[in-house]
């Protein structure tokens, strides 16, 4: 007998992407649109960690980002592992064209606790700080960066 119910994502991938004011892009996260999340979601069976972010990020935003670096690996218990990929500063003609979609928002760090989940905030938070400390793991694939 085939067991019906899909298997449980081991691993979810979101990419933090800032404009030139060092804001956060943030997506609606599902039908709760007064909840906002980072660009992301599950890896598939085999998928590179970091392809999975970038398929989850041009998505949901469009944005095409090489992520090589690792700001934040969560884990968080009986869910999967949550990992923060670094997908770099935009230019102001990128945020733009970002900013036109309704579904994304450009949030400043101060205002993320109004807008986000305890956990992500907590996520988004030390990977803001790893990142001014230039604290990034780069993220290999057999042993080499992508």
């Amino acid at each position: 007998m085939f067991n019906s119910l899909r298997p449980r994502p081991r691993s979810h991938h979101q990419a933090l992407v800032l404009n030139g004011a060092k804001q956060v892009l943030l997506i609606e996260a599902g039908t709760r649109r007064s909840v906002l999340t980072l660009p992301g979601g599950a890896a598939g069976r085999r998928e590179p960690p970091h392809l999975a972010a970038r398929r989850h990020l041009e998505a949901s935003t469009g944005l095409v980002r090489a992520l090589h670096c690792l700001l934040i690996v969560d884990f968080v218990g009986a869910r999967p592992f949550q990992f923060v990929h670094w997908g770099g500063q935009l230019d102001p003609d990128q945020a733009a064209e970002v900013a036109r979609r309704s579904s994304l928002h450009w949030v400043d760090e101060d205002s993320l606790p109004e807008v986000v989940a305890p956990d992500d905030l907590r996520r988004i938070s030390h990977a803001l700080a790893f990142l001014a400390w230039q604290a990034m793991l780069p993220a290999l694939v057999h042993g080499m960066r992508p």
